[in-house]
């Protein structure tokens, strides 16, 4: 470990030499002795300084009250590299800032002077610097600690890392004989301090933290630091050995350290959930598989293989034959592509583009690995762009950009007409063609592709306005990393390569075709058939009618042709740029198109009612066959048709055709589609093609069926009779004099049918999406629980279904069987899942508990839908809710009471209600367990175990009505219910109350309610007494039952101090007291929906549910510009038409704000905004279109998934102290929760403007650290706009930001990737996303927009129900892949929506 060895100054006599000669800048005269420090404004600072002097002046803040010396030093050091950096103040805001920093130097200069407990500066720095290293020593790898301390370590980490650069800099101005005394300054030991890390502490610190004791991790990070084999650093004159294979990559190429550090942690979180995955039925993990490496090399370069596939090149991932060295290479290229990936910027919308880039690199890599010799220098490959820092940013990616961002400028806001600019997909199309490798590696500058014209025509290309890069003839080679040779031509624009988007009208019949063509030959070949009148399917074999309906191909042939000529129109603005197949193909398709039309119109005419007709077999339902050359035209028409319906058919051979690079393969698909990169081989499987053609086949035949015989067929001979109706006079006006026919009454009669025609065809879609909707619901048990009703008609099943659907099976034969239907629905818990209904309840509880946080409930519903948690559910007892046993008891005594006849016939009764008989039960052993407890007398022991015993022998011999008076079983209850409410009470004066209850319950079970009561104490006499005990039992009676006698206490009143004890007592008295208004509880209706959500899912076909050890990563990331984060106290008394938000909202939410009054104890809102105006912020911003309210919803995925991992480890034990208890109980336990809900799920929040709010002080950037310190696995992503000073002028430069949030300290910087320039060049949502996409983690993407509400928001607009996101927060949401599809549990999906409104 380094360690820091400052020397002492040389001369210690005098005030005046213990200050270096830096220091009397910054001192005053007349110095305030009674100086009052306050904290210095560390937040808002300049933009080209705060990256750099933040932490110094956080920290002078946090230690200035017990080292104010040590915070002067701090904050002088901050003044010295301010002024360094900008030494003539020519950054925005700096100089103010250096007038404001100095004056509170010289303003402190004296006073802390004064209060240095050491001789020197040095000394004092010396002192407290070695207080926090020794801190950190003793605790660093004690981490089975609570929070409070482990903030406390990572602030002292954090406070020591900037001490050792104060002491380094004071240090050095101690003199030239000090530093040689201590020998200089050893570098900054990051192995005692840390670096700033995301998910994974990879410095030495921190592998005793528990993610990193995971066996996976464990097995990546060896993987990845393994270096043998690869070039040494000797051969790149590197200082230092390579850390691991990242360390090289970046050397040879030249990527940012941020960039590095963030897809090294990217990387090895991906192996190591992969090779968890791949491993989990092994014993030993701790060595990184093969099978994990290749299954993340198959889903990252699926793109890259597929692209050099569709361009006729080698793949550059070229693997060794040794295995040893081929993983090794193999976790080379992945890492290689996602350092492209992750520097790329803007050049993430082009994906091809990245694999062009990666192409020529991977080529470099392998050269480099090999040794390999370029055949044109005659020398080792090396990188193109190397050995600097930023080459790859400058050299590749900004050239790029720069095409990108002078485009965007080009198209004026999207104003400009789409053939005068390229968007991100034009340039992107670039890279679909072999054209692309003319570009070179190193990259002409001067090529085509980075030529942007002046002026935005086409027609008049320009040279590049970019820097064009001189280079001879001789260093372009043609190969890999090449292209031939050619002459120097004038840079032309390239221009849309396949499409230009053109507005038209027309575009309504060209965009839908098939769709229009389709309904318009339907429609004549309808009229068709009602002219002829058929009344028979097989009459349309009849010659006559069969040549007539063919004509219908005349009117396609003319829609072709229309088409044809609609392609050419729309495409004509790129027809100098276009492809010269895609040329042709439309020229043939317009000549195609001509020659049908007129040569089917010409057959039909011609062969008219001529046929050539032969006889068929006797018997047969065609007589004979006829045909005419007009048939054989039409069959030949379709022969191209007949070719497409067999290969939708058969999609397998249809996929083949369009992914194959056969050259009959590419024929075939060229014709009836563009050759394009994208959208090919998209085929459905057969089953679903079968079902789709099955669903389209009969909504098609209904609307023809319905069209036919209700709106053309009756129209038919209205029509021949208004035709045959001449018109020999006009009354009004003679419009058409010409005409003897009246052929505007049929257009009359015509049009609404042919509007209906085309109309209806919506109207039979939804009918039969109703019908194949609901038979799909009904075969998957969607929306079977809808209402309170059901679900207590169903309540009992839940715990079953709930272990069957979301506990992991225990064996493989159990994960086998768990598929089958009836299996899901009636198999019962088996003795190897007895602890599934403990999980159930624990769920249960942790919903009703989220419920009550979130003041959906109230504490009377919080009692009354609890479920106890005790070790009787290990044995199959369940004791269900109180709001499903509500009035149970009193019914079941009331039944009792008035029953006439046997035992049996009474509990047959009683049983036929599980509840009512749970209720009887539960009661009965919930009294015996509190007299068990209460009665400590030995005399009254004996008799309520006697009466005890009677019952339950009378039970047993189904004598219970015959033996008890069931009619005082009424006064018995009263009786009960105020011997509970004095025990509720616990008030030590009413124990003689306590016992005057006991005594009548005596007197009134022993007198009234027994047949055989007065022979109770004769029972006890003769059985259980000797004659010695008989006559100091007939003494005692002769004091008052349960009564204190002799100084001898017979009951323990009040009760023992035990929470357990005291629940049972307040759940006893629920069963007696709650009546049926306990039937509508829960009364809130978003509570009931959830409630009705959860337990649907548990009914589904769900697929079974893994460990969470074994799911697939996911990440979830929101994007945010201007919205709110939390309201603030004056937006929320802020009057919108003469009513504030927080009045609206009481209003909107009455029963909710009632349980949030009552959860903070508070009467009403003027007391509560004195003392919790945080809480009240909260529950107003979390019914609010607020950012807080949808970080706090996405966040459910984290804590659904702790959730989940608890139950997939935790003992029995663990299980009844409750998941809450884990995190105090059990820190073990609780920290690999906390490591596995890292692995498998991250949150970004990418807000745009984070960094600008941040620098101006405004309000929504402390809530936004805020935000993070509440969910500290939160992380933000911003862009950075700072300006550098560069030859004493200021240049703006953009980052991509990732920070998190530190205790005390605010906002800390995690990664920092520069930027080739601003981002949002286009669309700024996708953009913004875009840049924070590479901080995200796993293999799939969620992305949340927060103002895409469903939910009772301030609008209180109705909610939807959504099982894969989180409903009442976004209407919709993409899922990117980044590999694979995710698999997520159907458990935390279902959780995180039953946990959450937003």
């Amino acid at each position: 470990m380094s360690e820091i060895v400052v020397a002492e100054p040389i001369d210690d006599g005098g005030a005046e030499a213990k200050r270096p000669v830096t220091r009397y800048l910054t001192m005053g005269s007349g110095s305030d002795h009674n100086h009052a420090p306050e904290p210095f404004e560390s937040e808002r600072l300049p933009a080209t300084l705060a990256s750099e002097i933040q932490s110094f002046l956080r920290v002078a803040n946090l230690i200035e009250s017990e080292e104010p010396r040590i915070a002067y030093l701090c904050r002088f050091h901050a003044f010295e590299i301010a002024h360094n950096m900008d030494r003539h103040s020519n950054g925005r805001g700096v100089r103010q800032f250096k007038t404001t920093l100095l004056q509170r130097l010289e303003q402190d200069e004296e006073t802390t002077f004064r209060k240095r407990k050491e001789k020197s500066d040095i000394r004092e720095l010396r002192r407290v610097y070695h207080a926090y290293k020794e801190y950190i020593i003793k605790h660093e790898g004690a981490f089975n600690i609570e929070n409070s301390h482990r903030e406390r370590l990572i602030n002292a980490r954090i406070i020591g890392s900037v001490l050792f650069e104060v002491l380094k800099t004071v240090s050095n101005t101690a003199g030239p004989q000090a530093l040689a005394n201590r020998g200089g300054i050893q570098p900054k030991p990051y192995d005692l301090f840390g670096k700033p890390y995301n998910i994974l502490p990879l410095d030495q610190g921190g592998t005793q933290q528990p993610i990193m004791q995971l066996p996976e991790i464990k097995a990546a990070v060896a993987a990845i630091r393994n270096i043998r084999g690869i070039p040494s650093d000797e051969d790149f004159q590197k200082h230092g050995k390579f850390i691991d294979l990242f360390d090289f990559l970046q050397y040879c190429f030249g990527f940012q350290e941020g960039n590095v550090a963030n897809q090294r942690e990217h990387l090895l979180l991906l192996l190591a959930n992969i090779h968890k995955r791949k491993t989990h039925k092994q014993t030993s993990v701790s060595k990184l598989g093969d099978a994990a490496v290749d299954e993340l090399m198959r889903r990252l370069f699926k793109n890259y293989t597929s692209w050099c596939k569709f361009l006729g090149r080698k793949s550059n991932i070229r693997l060794p034959y040794v295995k040893q060295e081929a993983q090794q290479y193999k976790l080379l290229f992945l890492g290689l592509y996602l350092l492209i990936w992750g520097e790329a910027a803007n050049l993430r919308f082009m994906p091809e583009c990245l694999c062009y880039i990666f192409h020529n690199m991977a080529y470099e890599l392998h050269g480099m690995l090999t040794g390999a010799v370029s055949l044109a220098t005659w020398e080792k490959v090396m990188p193109a762009y190397g050995g600097q820092t930023e080459s790859f940013l400058n050299n590749v990616v900004t050239p790029i950009y720069g095409v990108i961002r002078k485009e965007a400028k080009k198209s004026k806001g999207g104003t400009a007409d789409h053939s005068t600019w390229r968007n991100y997909d034009d340039l992107n199309e670039y890279f679909w063609s072999p054209d692309c490798f003319e570009i070179g590696w190193p990259m002409r500058l001067d090529h085509d592709f980075f030529c942007i014209p002046k002026k935005s025509n086409a027609k008049n290309p320009s040279a590049s306005t970019g820097p064009v890069e001189e280079r001879r003839e001789e260093d372009v080679e043609e190969g890999e990393v090449g292209v031939t040779q050619k002459e120097l031509h004038e840079p032309k624009w390239l221009g849309k390569t396949n499409f230009v988007e053109v507005r038209s009208f027309w575009q309504i019949f060209r965009s839908f075709d098939r769709m229009w063509s389709f309904f318009i030959v339907s429609l004549q070949a309808l009229i068709i058939m009602a002219c002829h009148e058929l009344e028979s399917p097989l009459q349309l074999f009849d010659k006559v009618v069969f040549e007539d309906i063919m004509s219908i191909f005349i009117t396609s042939a003319i829609l072709k042709f229309i088409q044809a000529i609609l392609d050419i129109a729309f495409t004509w603005k790129v027809r100098q740029t276009l492809d010269f197949s895609a040329k042709v193909k439309h020229v043939m398709k317009l000549g195609v198109a001509v020659i049908w039309t007129i040569v089917l119109p010409v057959y039909y005419s011609n062969s008219r009612r001529k046929y050539t007709c032969y006889s068929t077999t006797y018997g047969s339902w065609l007589q004979e066959w006829c045909f005419s050359s007009f048939m054989v035209a039409v069959a030949i028409y379709l022969m191209t048709n007949a070719v497409e319906i067999v290969l939708f058919f058969v999609p397998a051979v249809r996929k083949y055709i369009e992914i194959s690079n056969y050259r009959i393969c590419t024929i075939l698909s060229w014709w009836t589609q563009p050759r394009l990169y994208v959208a090919r081989g998209l085929q459905e499987s057969q089953l679903s093609l079968l079902k789709y053609t099955l669903f389209w086949v009969l909504v098609l035949l209904s609307k023809f069926s319905f069209s036919y015989f209700f709106e053309i067929k009756p129209l038919i001979e209205p029509t021949k009779q208004i035709m045959k109706i001449g018109v020999q006079m006009y009354d009004w006006h003679e419009l058409f004099p010409k005409v003897k026919s009246n052929a505007g009454a049929i257009a009359a009669i015509w049009a609404p049918i042919i509007v209906v025609y085309f109309m209806d065809t919506q109207i039979w879609y939804s009918v039969f999406c109703t019908i194949f909707g609901g038979v799909y619901g009904i075969l998957h048990h969607l929306g079977e629980i809808r209402t309170l009703g059901m679900l207590r008609s169903r309540f009992h099943t839940l715990p079953s279904a709930f272990n069957i659907s979301l506990i992991p099976p225990s064996s493989r034969n159990d994960h086998k069987r768990r598929k089958g239907f009836f299996y899901n629905k009636f198999r019962k818990v088996s003795k190897s899942e007895k602890n599934g209904l403990a999980k159930f309840v624990l769920v249960w509880n942790q919903i009703i508990n989220s419920f009550r946080l979130e003041d959906l409930i109230n504490n009377r519903e919080l009692d009354l839908m609890t479920m106890p948690m005790s070790s009787e559910l290990f044995s199959g007892i369940v004791r269900w809710p109180i709001f499903l046993l509500a009035n149970k008891f009193s019914t079941a005594l009331s039944i009792a009471k008035d029953f006439v006849g046997r035992d049996e016939s009474l509990i047959r009764k009683l049983r036929k209600d599980e509840y009512m008989y749970s209720a009887v039960k539960e009661c009965y052993e919930s009294l015996k367990y509190i007299l068990e407890i209460l009665i400590i007398g030995d005399l009254e022991k004996r008799i309520v175990s006697a009466i005890l015993t009677e019952i339950e022998e009378s039970i047993a011999r189904s004598s219970l009505l015959e033996d008890f008076r069931m009619i005082k079983v009424p006064d018995l209850l009263a009786k009960c219910i105020e011997l509970i409410e004095l025990l509720v009470e616990e008030n030590k004066d009413h124990h003689g109350k306590v016992a005057k209850v006991l005594q009548d319950i005596f007197e009134l079970v022993t007198n009234d309610m027994m047949t055989t009561g007065f022979r109770i104490l004769e029972l006890l006499d003769s059985s259980q007494q000797t004659e010695t005990e008989a006559a100091y039992f007939s003494g005692r009676i002769e004091y008052p039952l349960f009564g204190s006698a002799g100084g001898r206490n017979t009951i323990h009143f009040p009760l023992p101090a035990s929470a357990a004890l005291n629940e049972q007592i307040k759940r006893f008295r629920l069963l007696l007291t709650v009546q049926d208004t306990a039937m509508d509880i829960p009364t809130n209706l978003e509570a009931r929906r959830r409630i009705s959500f959860f337990a649907t899912s548990l009914f589904m076909n769900m697929p079974g549910a893994p460990n969470v050890a074994n799911m697939v990563p996911f990440s979830v990331m929101t994007p945010h510009y201007l919205e709110d984060i939390n309201f603030s106290m004056e937006e929320l008394h802020s009057s919108q038409r003469e009513v504030s938000i927080i009045f609206y909202m009481q209003k909107i939410f009455p029963d909710e704000w009632k349980n949030f009054l009552e959860r903070m104890s508070y009467e009403n809102l003027d007391e509560l905004e004195k003392d919790k105006t945080e809480e009240l912020r909260n529950w107003a911003s979390f019914r609010g279109q607020t950012l807080s309210r949808t970080v706090r919803g996405m966040m459910y995925y984290r804590e659904a998934l702790k959730l989940q991992a608890f139950l997939d480890m935790a003992e029995d034990e663990d299980i009844l102290e409750g998941y809450d208890s884990v995190e105090s109980r059990n820190y073990a336990l609780s920290s690999q929760l906390d490591a596995l809900a890292d692995m498998k799920f991250t949150y970004v929040v990418t807000c745009q403007l984070f960094g600008s709010q941040k620098a101006a002080g405004d309000p929504h950037a402390q809530d936004l650290i805020d935000l993070m310190k509440r969910y500290p696995t939160l992380r933000v992503a911003y862009v950075e706009e700072k300006e550098e000073i560069v030859e004493n002028k200021p240049s703006k430069v953009y980052s991509s930001v990732l920070v998190k949030a530190i205790p005390d300290f605010g906002d800390q910087e995690i990664y920092r990737i520069k930027l080739p320039g601003p981002p949002t060049i286009g669309e700024g949502k996708p953009e913004n996303q875009n840049h924070g996409i590479i901080f995200t983690r796993g293999e799939a993407l969620q992305t949340i927009d927060m103002n895409q509400l469903f939910g009772r928001s301030i609008q209180n607009e109705k909610s939807s129900a959504r099982i894969s996101s989180e409903p009442r927060t976004a209407t919709s949401y993409t899922t990117w892949f980044k590999g694979a599809h995710i698999y997520r549990k159907c458990f935390f999906s279902c959780m995180v929506h039953v946990l959450s409104r937003d």
